[in-house]
């Protein structure tokens, strides 16, 4: 299956630059036969320039729903809401987003959309360095998609 990974965030703004550090992991760990690895700063409409003819996306994005910083989420449907970037007030929501794909690129668009976040401590102070909780994540995060990949 053909499958594009994202990492979203800024990455000097501390945890909010999770997606994006953990997508750089996945790029040096995992098979580039495998899949292709993208970073972007937001997943606004701009992400439909990139996702028309991958059969599956996996998005990586800081979140904050009030677990613990560090635990992982993985989402699909109308949970994808809950994060810092995919739902932001400057852009579409990540449903939007792909509803507004399906309407303009029948058929083009990926069959299966699936969003990691992990749960941010800090994402407001500048630094290009991740939290202590956040950066133990970054394990977890390259398995999750080790078992997307490995269940398709």
């Amino acid at each position: 299956m053909k499958t594009l990974v994202v990492g979203i965030g800024s990455t000097i703004l501390t945890d909010d630059g999770v997606g994006v550090v953990a997508a750089r992991e996945i790029q040096r760990q995992l098979s580039a036969d495998r899949i292709d690895v993208l970073e972007l700063g937001t997943a606004g409409i701009a992400l439909l320039d990139y996702i028309g003819g991958y059969q599956r996306v996996i998005l990586l994005d800081a979140m904050v729903t009030g677990a613990p910083p560090g635990t992982v989420h993985q989402l699909t449907g109308e949970a994808f809401t809950k994060s810092a970037h995919l739902g932001s007030a400057h852009e579409a929501d990540l449903p939007t987003v792909l509803a507004l794909g399906q309407r303009l690129f029948p058929g083009k668009m990926p069959h299966e959309v699936v969003v990691i976040g992990i749960e941010a401590q800090e994402l407001t102070e500048f630094s290009e360095t991740l939290t202590p909780a956040v950066a133990a994540a970054l394990p977890a995060v390259v398995s999750a998609v080790e078992s997307l990949l490995d269940g398709c």
